[in-house]
């Protein structure tokens, strides 16, 4: 590594350590999770980078509009990291930001599927829309008050999602729902963000993609899980929706799964060589529904992500490591508080709202 690149993973690395150690700690967050009411979560939330969030509660009680706010701060961290570096670094940064601006798009393409296919009424929901630029140029509003399917092809016809829009008609949507669409876009972004990486040098370059293809097994078998399982989907359709890389998609189990009849399908055996850890709490949760064995797998993703990112906030400081595991610290503080604000919103008891937020 060359003095220039040392000189700049550790500027980075001093900037993004300051606001990790700006995070809320365990106590903090211990604290959060024992609040009865919205008015103490958000004082308890004084004095930390979610203050913002009382004075819009205050202003309307209105809960969307915090969910709006959450995502907005999620993207201006995104693009606050993008410009600490350059070159194919700052690249790789835009192009996992393009999963929030997915995450945006579909929810405006919902917007439309309500309103054209639905007729419902979408006025009072546009005004949480996300409606700046996230990295391409997309006119989310064009989208969301769009009268047919062809002008939202043609909406996106200049962006990295022109294809995918393009492969799906509007009959199929019709009859379909924004399935295939939405898987469509999912694997657009993925794919576009291993590309960018490929280009990373050496030792940065073997760190992001060893980190993609995990997530790359675990999210296929969520999607084998519940897809396959619970919407006892065909193997030709499971196929189409695999992530790129990672290797339970090499597998003769993951052939085998696609093969059987959906109802005899098992999670187990499919992952029981390459995730034998997996196999045992799948198996441990005896038979549980599809949704309780898509948790498990969603919880073992989690744990095993949350291991390896702290283990790179020990390691190594000079490399990327420091802003995937920014940016999953982040994606934890969010989550959590998300599910505070629903959980008390909506009346969960705390060992439900304690189950999703922690």
């Amino acid at each position: 590594m060359s003095v220039g690149e040392l000189n700049r993973y550790a500027f980075i690395n001093a900037k993004l350590r300051s606001r990790i150690g700006g995070m809320l700690d365990d106590q903090r967050l211990e604290n959060l999770l024992r609040c009865q009411s919205l008015d103490e979560l958000f004082n308890q939330l004084k004095d930390t980078p979610y203050e913002p969030l009382m004075e819009i509660y205050d202003q309307s009680a209105d809960i969307q509009r915090l969910e709006a706010w959450l995502f907005a701060r999620n993207v201006r961290l995104h693009l606050d990291v993008a410009k600490l570096t350059d070159g194919v670094h700052s690249q790789t940064v835009m192009a996992m930001t393009r999963k929030l601006e997915v995450e945006n798009l579909k929810s405006v393409v919902r917007l439309w599927f309500s309103n054209t296919v639905k007729h419902q009424n979408i006025d009072y929901r546009l005004g949480y829309l996300y409606q700046q630029q996230i990295v391409s140029p997309i006119d989310w509003a064009r989208i969301a008050n769009a009268q047919t399917y062809d002008e939202i092809v043609e909406a996106l016809s200049r962006t990295p999602y022109a294809q995918s829009a393009a492969a799906i008609t509007a009959s199929q949507i019709a009859t379909e729902g924004l399935f295939s669409l939405e898987t469509a876009f999912d694997r657009t972004w993925f794919s576009m963000l291993r590309s960018v990486v490929a280009q990373l040098p050496g030792d940065d370059r073997k760190l992001v993609e060893a980190v993609l293809d995990r997530d790359s097994d675990l999210k296929n078998i969520i999607n084998l899980v519940r897809f396959g399982w619970m919407y006892s989907l065909p193997g030709d359709k499971l196929r189409i929706l695999m992530l790129e890389g990672g290797g339970i998609t090499k597998t003769k189990e993951f052939r085998q799964y696609l093969e059987t009849p959906p109802a005899e399908r098992s999670p187990q055996k499919l992952v029981g060589r390459r995730f034998p850890d997996l196999a045992k709490e799948l198996q441990d949760s005896g038979k549980s529904t599809a949704e309780m064995q898509t948790l498990v797998v969603e919880q073992y993703l989690f744990r095993i992500r949350r291991k390896e990112f702290h283990a790179m906030l020990r390691g190594y400081p000079f490399s990327f490591g420091i802003i995937l595991t920014y940016f999953f610290l982040e994606e934890r503080q969010d989550a959590i508080i998300r599910s505070l604000i629903n959980g008390i919103h909506y009346g969960w008891d705390s060992p439900a709202i304690r189950e999703f937020a922690v």
